[in-house]
């Protein structure tokens, strides 16, 4: 009889599994929680709200003589007003019952699926919402590359995240202009590529405009972000005012900077605020700084390039590190708030005090009659054992101010940060 091996006794083994659930993907929101907690929120009905500016002085200054001249007429100031509609948005989280029953208690699992379901669902619709607030208003998340083979090479591939639909755009022309929807497979920041669950689709290639899934793929359909409202000139629309009826007044300072960041770039740009607004206000304001970590790590560059040491008056026996523990949390005395999910090359300093969000429906469960768990249904039309849940929010965002704030443009991405040699 042939010798007993491990096979013989594997079925009373014992199978050990560790007590812990790494979790392999990104679930913070930087931004968008910022705005939420730092701003007011307003309630609105589904009619668009009328946010009021007030555009110019009036009133004529000129050499008078009073000997019976005519003195000649006045101004007053002009007020116009802009348009905000609320964005609609949805995601979808489903599950089957036997995922539910085989995880219910400890003794089945190290989490309840359902709950690790239900508590990832607001983190990752936060992720979803600040990816899209770093856009131009049509729910363009970022643009292609370079295509891989069943992938797609971007900017900046935590815009994204696992499991996401994506609408390809060749231009934001509407149905003209839609070429796929695909869906991503794994996001790979490490690489800068999104993966899909097939192959890339023929028309997909650089330049192509990859959307929130569902989008309309026009401009100034969707969630107002950073890129609608931080413009520089007297091109497009502002909240629907034309930049061009009021040249400069929407205009928000910036630097094309073309090359390395500088403390003199930064305060060049600090400069500009300042003449569009006044000394004063522009002390006032509390800006922060919002970048990625390329831009940190060029600030901090910066530094290390004045650093230096003295040897001889080093004592111990150990050179000196040259880095501190923590990269800088300021620039310029102002905070630096990183963001994994910023355009990469770009600061922007954002005065959030004068950020505001509208909401038609805050954030919440889907509810029809009290429920918010639903059944789906199946071929045959009965019941499957699937559940869904889905959770929902029609929002949208404003700025009051738009010269009371800043951004630097092309900063040279430091080496070895998303991609660069």
């Amino acid at each position: 009889m042939a010798s007993a091996t491990v096979q013989n006794s594997i079925g009373s083994q014992i199978e050990y599994t560790r007590n812990e659930l790494p979790v392999l993907f990104m679930l913070a929101s930087r931004l968008w929680k910022r705005i939420g907690v730092r701003t007011d929120v307003k309630p609105v009905s589904n009619r668009p709200a009328r946010i009021p500016f007030l555009a110019t002085a009036g009133a004529k200054f000129r050499s008078a003589n009073f000997d019976g001249q005519d003195m000649n007429l006045g101004s007053g100031p002009q007020e116009t007003n802009g348009n905000l509609s609320c964005a609609s948005f949805l995601q979808c989280s489903e599950y089957t019952a036997l995922a539910e029953w085989s995880t219910a208690s400890d003794e089945q699992a190290i989490k309840n699926y359902v709950t690790l379901t239900q508590t990832q669902a607001a983190k990752t619709f936060a992720g979803y919402m600040d990816a899209t607030f770093q856009g131009d208003g049509s729910n363009t998340l970022d643009t292609v590359v370079s295509t891989a083979t069943q992938g797609l090479v971007v900017n900046n591939a935590n815009l994204f995240q696992d499991n996401q639909d994506l609408d390809c755009y060749s231009a934001l022309t509407g149905a003209a202009g839609f070429i796929a929807t695909v869906t991503i497979d794994t996001v790979d920041i490490a690489n800068n590529i999104i993966w899909l669950t097939a192959a890339v689709p023929a028309g997909v290639t650089t330049g192509t405009k990859l959307l929130v899934a569902g989008s309309a793929g026009i401009a100034n359909s969707g969630l107002a972000g950073l890129r609608a409202y931080q413009v520089s000139g007297n091109s497009g629309s502002y909240m629907g005012i034309q930049r061009s009826a009021f040249p400069g007044k929407f205009s928000t300072p910036s630097i094309n900077v073309g090359g390395s960041l500088t403390p003199a770039i930064v305060r060049a740009l600090e400069a500009q605020i300042e003449l569009a607004i006044g000394l004063d206000e522009a002390d006032a304001v509390d800006l922060v700084a919002h970048a990625n970590v390329d831009m940190r790590a060029a600030w901090e560059n910066v530094g290390l390039l004045v650093t230096s040491n003295i040897y001889q008056q080093i004592k111990g026996d150990q050179s000196e590190d040259m880095l501190k523990k923590r990269a800088p949390t300021m620039i310029a005395g102002r905070e630096l708030l990183v963001n994994e999910r910023a355009v990469p090359g770009l600061i922007d300093f954002l005065a959030l005090k004068n950020w505001f969000r509208i909401e038609t429906k805050p954030l919440d469960y889907y509810e029809v009659g009290g429920q918010t768990i639903f059944p789906g249904y199946g071929i045959s039309g009965g019941l499957s054992s699937n559940v869904l849940f889905y959770l929902v929010n029609m929002c949208q965002t404003g700025l009051s101010t738009p010269r009371a704030g800043g951004y630097l443009s092309n900063v040279t991405i430091p080496s070895k940060y998303f991609g660069q040699n």
